[in-house]
């Protein structure tokens, strides 16, 4: 978003070469990479893009994709990462040396031990006053200090004193993250913390909560399930036990809200006709569309050839289609693609709407050829019209479940 509006000033001979390919990977990057770099030495994007080498690397790239298409680009992007993860493979290797742990002395863990303790009191303190962002603060200082040390294992009461206050640390790090809604930082603080001790129930229960966050329902259900049988050990297992069904049903009503969320933007969608010819049709019947580059205008479109329908579809049948197409869109993978979508579009509505089809026809085709329609624009023309045969013309004839799936 920031490269596509940093774009909207330059130069008609600059838009005219990148907009063609703008929604190639590669050539997103290596302009993030330019923006990037102007952002870190004060230097004006514009006139970063009209220096020679950047303007010549640019042109490199237009006539890799004019001679190869997608496929080149793909070949030219694959060498890149190969040697980019040659690069990075290095530097984590070197920084994994970096991180592992020096040995603590006596004197040094008298006082990590001190800190820590310390860092604890003041963090609770501040998380009973609410004050979430604080907590967070003083517990992740409280982990930064002591993951960079480790007890040597003949000293068996110093290492159970200092992984006790680490567990401590990680886990209100991790519940303090939650209340801020911060899913990933508490996911990792709970899995710190059971690297620790693998059979604390605490630990694992704001696993499953950071998880249910970040729409993992799979993993929390899993992680719940390995929670269940860490309370059977545990001093008070039924009360434990109880939480745990209790939060199962929590992530089942999540799980449907997401599930019902992504069935509400499909029934938006096939209303709005964006997954059929009708977003095309609505550029041959006149209406201007929003303002674009030159390359990025719509070519006129054939008129689709009659539609034959082969297939009929019950009520019922109709409902389980329309529950797999949402099934498919809800995929963190077709998400992503969306929101990529989005972003190589400049945001401008029309453009989105066009190459959205494209995204959309990959997860579309399994489902259609499963069903028995031909894996075309044809077969998605006659699922369309298979599924809306049943609302009627007003969109209210269907029985009220099967409308419910629509809305």
């Amino acid at each position: 978003k920031k490269v596509a509006d940093a774009l909207e000033g330059a130069p008609a001979e600059i838009k005219k070469l990148v907009a063609p390919m703008f929604h190639i990977r590669i050539v997103e990057q290596f302009l993030w990479m330019v923006y990037d770099e102007c952002a870190k030495t004060n230097t004006p994007f514009l006139e970063k893009l009209r220096e020679g080498h950047t303007l010549a690397h640019l042109t490199k790239l237009r006539e890799s994709y004019q001679e190869g298409g997608e496929e080149r680009m793909q070949d030219l992007q694959s060498h890149w990462y190969s040697i980019c993860s040659d690069i990075a493979d290095a530097e984590e290797a070197q920084r994994e040396k970096d991180r592992q742990p020096a040995r603590v002395d006596i004197h040094t863990l008298k006082h990590l031990l001190e800190f820590a303790q310390e860092c604890k009191r003041e963090g609770n303190i501040k998380f009973r006053e609410g004050l979430y962002e604080e907590a967070l603060r003083i517990y992740s200082q409280g982990d930064d200090a002591l993951k960079k040390w480790k007890v040597a294992n003949h000293l068996q009461n110093e290492n159970k004193w200092f992984k006790g206050f680490h567990l401590a640390c990680l886990k209100n790090k991790a519940q303090a993250a939650l209340k801020l809604e911060l899913w990933q930082t508490a996911l990792e603080a709970a899995e710190a913390a059971l690297e620790i001790d693998g059979e604390d129930h605490k630990a694992w229960y704001r696993k499953v909560q950071a998880q249910k966050g970040l729409g993992d329902f799979k993993g929390a259900e899993e992680s719940l399930a390995k929670l269940e049988d860490v309370a059977r050990w545990c001093p008070d297992p039924r009360s434990i036990l109880r939480d745990c069904e209790a939060e199962r049903r929590r992530i089942h009503a999540a799980r449907s809200k997401h599930k019902q969320g992504t069935k509400d933007m499909l029934g938006r969608a096939f209303e709005a006709g964006i997954f059929s010819g009708d977003r095309e049709r609505d550029i041959e019947d006149g209406r201007p569309p929003q303002a674009v580059e030159d390359d990025e205008l719509p070519r006129r479109v054939e008129a689709p050839p009659p539609l034959e329908r082969k297939i009929q579809l019950t009520e019922r049948m109709a409902g389980e289609l329309v529950d797999e197409l949402a099934e498919a869109y809800g995929q963190t993978s077709f998400q992503e693609r969306v929101r990529k979508c989005a972003r190589d579009s400049g945001f401008e509505r029309t453009v989105f709407l066009r190459r959205l089809k494209g995204v959309a026809f990959d997860v579309q085709r399994p489902v259609l050829e499963k069903w028995g329609f031909e894996g075309s624009e044809q077969g998605v023309r006659e699922m369309t019209a298979a599924i809306r045969e049943h609302a009627g013309k007003d969109g209210k004839a269907a029985a009220k479940w099967l409308r419910d799936k629509q809305d």
